[in-house]
Protein backbone atom coordinates (compact mmCIF):
# COMPACT_ATOMS: atom_id res chain seq x y z
CA UNK A 1 0.00 0.00 0.00
CA UNK A 2 1.25 3.49 -0.70
CA UNK A 3 2.32 5.54 2.26
CA UNK A 4 0.87 8.94 3.09
CA UNK A 5 3.41 11.75 3.33
CA UNK A 6 2.82 13.17 6.80
CA UNK A 7 3.98 16.78 6.44
CA UNK A 8 2.03 17.65 3.25
CA UNK A 9 -1.17 16.11 4.63
CA UNK A 10 -0.83 17.90 7.96
CA UNK A 11 -0.03 21.21 6.27
CA UNK A 12 -2.86 20.90 3.77
CA UNK A 13 -5.45 20.07 6.41
CA UNK A 14 -4.16 22.77 8.74
CA UNK A 15 -4.28 25.47 6.08
CA UNK A 16 -7.71 24.44 4.80
CA UNK A 17 -9.37 24.26 8.22
CA UNK A 18 -7.53 27.31 9.56
CA UNK A 19 -8.48 29.51 6.61
CA UNK A 20 -12.07 28.26 6.73
CA UNK A 21 -12.46 29.04 10.42
CA UNK A 22 -10.81 32.43 10.01
CA UNK A 23 -13.09 33.38 7.11
CA UNK A 24 -16.12 32.14 9.03
CA UNK A 25 -15.21 34.41 11.93
CA UNK A 26 -14.94 37.40 9.62
CA UNK A 27 -18.20 36.57 7.83
CA UNK A 28 -19.97 36.03 11.16
CA UNK A 29 -19.24 39.65 12.04
CA UNK A 30 -22.04 40.50 9.61
CA UNK A 31 -24.39 38.00 11.28
CA UNK A 32 -24.06 34.96 9.00
CA UNK A 33 -22.78 31.88 10.86
CA UNK A 34 -22.70 33.52 14.28
CA UNK A 35 -24.06 30.36 15.94
CA UNK A 36 -21.27 28.26 14.46
CA UNK A 37 -18.69 30.76 15.70
CA UNK A 38 -20.27 30.62 19.16
CA UNK A 39 -20.02 26.82 19.10
CA UNK A 40 -16.39 26.81 17.93
CA UNK A 41 -15.44 29.49 20.44
CA UNK A 42 -16.06 26.93 23.17
CA UNK A 43 -13.15 24.94 21.70
CA UNK A 44 -10.89 27.67 20.31
CA UNK A 45 -10.16 30.21 23.05
CA UNK A 46 -10.30 33.79 21.82
CA UNK A 47 -12.31 32.94 18.72
CA UNK A 48 -15.05 35.49 18.06
CA UNK A 49 -16.92 37.15 15.22
CA UNK A 50 -14.37 39.95 14.89
CA UNK A 51 -11.26 40.53 12.79
CA UNK A 52 -8.87 39.66 15.64
CA UNK A 53 -11.10 36.82 16.81
CA UNK A 54 -11.04 35.35 13.32
CA UNK A 55 -7.24 35.44 13.27
CA UNK A 56 -7.02 33.79 16.70
CA UNK A 57 -9.54 31.12 15.75
CA UNK A 58 -7.74 30.50 12.47
CA UNK A 59 -4.47 29.89 14.30
CA UNK A 60 -6.12 27.50 16.74
CA UNK A 61 -7.87 25.69 13.89
CA UNK A 62 -4.61 25.42 11.92
CA UNK A 63 -2.84 23.86 14.90
CA UNK A 64 -5.77 21.54 15.59
CA UNK A 65 -6.05 20.23 12.02
CA UNK A 66 -2.25 20.07 11.57
CA UNK A 67 -1.91 17.75 14.57
CA UNK A 68 -4.94 15.69 13.51
CA UNK A 69 -3.56 15.29 9.98
CA UNK A 70 -0.12 14.29 11.25
CA UNK A 71 -1.62 11.73 13.64
CA UNK A 72 -3.88 10.32 10.93
CA UNK A 73 -0.95 9.90 8.50
CA UNK A 74 1.26 8.39 11.20
CA UNK A 75 -1.30 5.79 12.25
CA UNK A 76 -2.32 5.04 8.65
CA UNK A 77 1.30 4.42 7.68
CA UNK A 78 1.96 2.34 10.78
CA UNK A 79 -1.10 0.15 10.33
CA UNK A 80 -0.81 -0.23 6.57
CA UNK A 81 2.83 -1.23 6.96
CA UNK A 82 1.90 -3.83 9.55
CA UNK A 83 -0.83 -5.28 7.33
CA UNK A 84 1.55 -5.45 4.38
CA UNK A 85 4.14 -7.23 6.52
CA UNK A 86 1.54 -9.71 7.80
CA UNK A 87 0.34 -10.35 4.25
CA UNK A 88 3.92 -10.88 3.11
CA UNK A 89 4.64 -13.33 5.91
CA UNK A 90 1.43 -15.29 5.44
CA UNK A 91 2.16 -16.06 1.78
CA UNK A 92 4.47 -19.01 1.49
CA UNK A 93 6.37 -19.47 -1.74
CA UNK A 94 5.70 -22.52 -3.84
CA UNK A 95 8.48 -25.11 -3.72
CA UNK A 96 10.52 -25.20 -6.89
CA UNK A 97 10.27 -28.51 -8.77
CA UNK A 98 13.62 -29.89 -9.86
Amino acid sequence: MPRIRTAPLALGLGLTWGLGVMLLGWIAASGWGARVVDLLSSVYLGYAATFLGGLIGGLWAFADAFVAGALFAFFYNALSGRQAAERHLSVRPEPVAR
